[in-house]
């Protein structure tokens, strides 16, 4: 019931507000930035930061985005091995940019690539490349399923590039 003075909805006016809810679900549902099902968060973290052997933006962003189906915006590579990054995690702890108190700051500076897009649409991704040495933070959580055994705490997350 409509009281005087009040506008009653109109169903043109709901439309748009209807589809940027359901547009807004939708992208909740599937974020840029989510894990293949096949991969464990330590095996999508190593594919997306570790590589002891740089490889440039193009080929490494690459082997990323086609998991994903999108060219990602920005991505940092960290060149060394898994098992050094693993190591990070048995540094003290201290706490992540998202208030979760399970991120350790590597000992000292590391040779990086930073990965910034520039133009293009996946699969056509142009990246912009700078090589860095510095020191890092990364979030740790215990093994899952299908990770090695080797380590008690394995990296998921790269919070933070100093």
């Amino acid at each position: 019931m409509v009281l005087p003075g009040e506008m009653a909805p109109t169903k043109a006016g709901l439309c748009p507000l209807l589809l940027l809810l359901l547009l807004g679900l939708w992208v909740a549902k599937v974020p840029v930035s989510a894990k293949p099902k096949h991969m464990t968060s330590a095996q999508w973290f190593e594919t997306q930061h570790v590589q002891p052997n740089p490889e440039g933006c193009k080929k490494a962003m690459g082997n990323i985005n086609k998991h994903t189906k999108h060219c990602k915006g920005l991505n940092t590579f960290l060149h060394e091995s898994f098992s050094s990054v693993a190591a990070t995690c048995h540094l003290p702890t201290i706490t992540c940019r998202n208030s979760h108190e399970n991120c350790h700051q590597s000992k000292g500076n590391v040779s990086l690539t930073m990965c910034e897009l520039t133009s293009g649409k996946h699969p056509n991704c142009r990246y912009k490349e700078k090589k860095l040495s510095a020191s890092y933070i990364v979030a740790c959580d215990p093994p899952e399923k299908g990770d090695s055994g080797k380590f008690h705490l394995v990296p998921v997350h790269l919070d933070k590039v100093l």
